[in-house]
């Protein structure tokens, strides 16, 4: 795994801290212990995939899903930090 630039440097968690170790489990089929891990990989997967599909069909206007799956992976993510933040540590 790649090491977290701002973690290495602060000791603290990024925002996006998790998101490789919850791939690795999803590969694996782990599918809660990925969400426990980073709990916007759902979110951030299908604003990946209508992020392509606005690329690759310009028939169809994706711009509404897409903007809908970036700021609902952006609350997600910040409430998840926070929260992490918050009571874990």
């Amino acid at each position: 795994m790649l090491p977290c630039f701002f973690k290495s440097y602060t000791g603290l968690d990024c925002i996006g801290c998790g998101i490789q170790r919850s791939i690795n489990f999803l590969f694996h089929g782990e599918f809660i212990k990925a969400f426990e891990i980073f709990p916007a990989i759902y979110t951030t997967i299908l604003f990946f995939v209508f992020i392509g599909l606005h690329l690759l069909d310009k028939n169809r206007k994706y711009h509404n899903v897409v903007i809908f799956f970036a700021i609902t992976n952006a609350s997600i993510m910040i409430i998840s930090y926070v929260y992490k933040m918050k009571f874990l540590y």
